[in-house]
């Protein structure tokens, strides 16, 4: 006698699956079709990874790309358990010879390009679903120099605002003017001036809806002389904001980052401090690694609490609990430039649901 499942079962069977498989079951019928392209199974299959670690990890991966080639290449991060790994590469069409191109974050499954200098492209690897958004010419202040407009790129950031369901671009440039790009409302809204210094072009880290970098503060003294600052742009409320640091006298970084929720302070030689608790002074814990290194980037953890870590442009698993390390080489990449490593859950999100012409990459 055949039995039937139910519908509930089968929504609960199908989130636990990887979202290729998933894909693939659209075409066994209408219903299933409706089913999976539904928001709310969308959103479920999403906050799945978000609340069971065993299926976030299954579904963690790598993006990379090397200086020297524009091709796109991903690895699972399950495969870390091997000191080798082999790279595959994305079939990633708009990409060019020509093209500068930059990643800018990842969210929910959604990977934020810029492709200098005039397009923006939001793209999800595990669907294959991609968008682009020429970047329109902004507000250029006249009264200053053709130097300094120039002189420096733009600083991207990309994230999610909670209160409005909606994924943000923000474009700081010329040195003083921000925009913020709405993914919901295909918009360009000017925010508020930015007061603070940089030390280098990178993008900001995401984290509890608000992007964070570190700048310095004031125009006139020297930049080497001045203090370092945690500044967060907070996507509802449209501005700049200042997190308290581990400690004064930081003249040596440059940069933070985000491992396992935590926002990092990153210095250099052999620590870096994690914010356990969001916004609490009081809550930074200074981690000591048996790694020396110039420059550090925390990627995600691993199973059994492993960490993954760009350390001197290196791939590194770093295990905290018995203070031992393992070198990771990636094979299958063309070219031998500089690696540019970003991380990403997959997800079912679609970059569609903000009316921009859809494109899927066929394999």
């Amino acid at each position: 006698m055949q039995s039937k499942l139910s519908s509930d079962i089968i929504v609960e069977i199908l989130m636990r699956l990887p979202v290729k498989s998933i894909c693939r079951f659209k075409c066994v019928c209408k219903l299933w079709c409706l089913l999976i392209s539904d928001p709310t199974f969308i959103k479920r299959h999403l906050n799945l990874a978000i609340i069971d670690k065993d299926i976030e990890h299954q579904r963690q991966k790598l993006i990379l790309r090397s200086s020297s080639t524009p091709s796109l290449y991903h690895v699972e991060c399950d495969a870390m358990t091997s000191n080798d790994v082999m790279a595959v590469k994305l079939h990633f069409p708009l990409i060019s010879s020509f093209d500068k191109v930059k990643f800018i974050g990842s969210f929910n499954g959604l990977l934020c390009i810029s492709l200098e200098p005039e397009k923006l492209v939001l793209f999800n690897p595990a669907t294959r679903e991609q968008k682009v958004k020429r970047i329109p010419n902004l507000y250029i202040d006249i009264n200053r120099s053709l130097d300094d407009r120039v002189s420096r790129p733009p600083i991207y950031g990309f994230g999610y605002d909670h209160s409005f369901d909606d994924y943000n671009v923000v474009k700081i440039m010329y040195e003083s003017i921000v925009y913020v790009y709405s993914l919901k409302t295909d918009t360009w809204r000017r925010a508020q001036r930015f007061s603070y210094r940089r030390f280098n072009s990178d993008s900001g880290v995401h984290l509890n809806g608000a992007v964070h970098w570190v700048f310095a503060r004031g125009k006139d003294s020297p930049l080497v002389s001045m203090p370092r600052l945690i500044v967060a742009f907070d996507f509802a409320e449209g501005k700049f904001r200042e997190l308290p640091r581990p400690y004064d006298d930081a003249e040596n970084v440059t940069a933070v980052g985000v491992l396992g929720g935590c926002l990092c302070w990153l210095g250099e030689q052999q620590d870096f401090w994690v914010m356990k608790e969001y916004g609490v002074k009081e809550s930074w814990t200074k981690v000591v690694i048996g790694v020396p290194f110039l420059n550090l980037r925390p990627l995600c953890f691993l199973k059994n609490d492993e960490a993954l870590l760009v350390i001197n442009e290196g791939l590194i698993v770093y295990n905290p609990r018995e203070d031992t390390h393992r070198e990771i080489v990636i094979h299958g990449i063309n070219g031998r430039g500089k690696l540019e490593i970003e991380t990403y859950v997959e997800s079912l999100v679609s970059p569609n649901v903000w009316n921009w012409e859809l494109k899927e990459i066929s394999d």
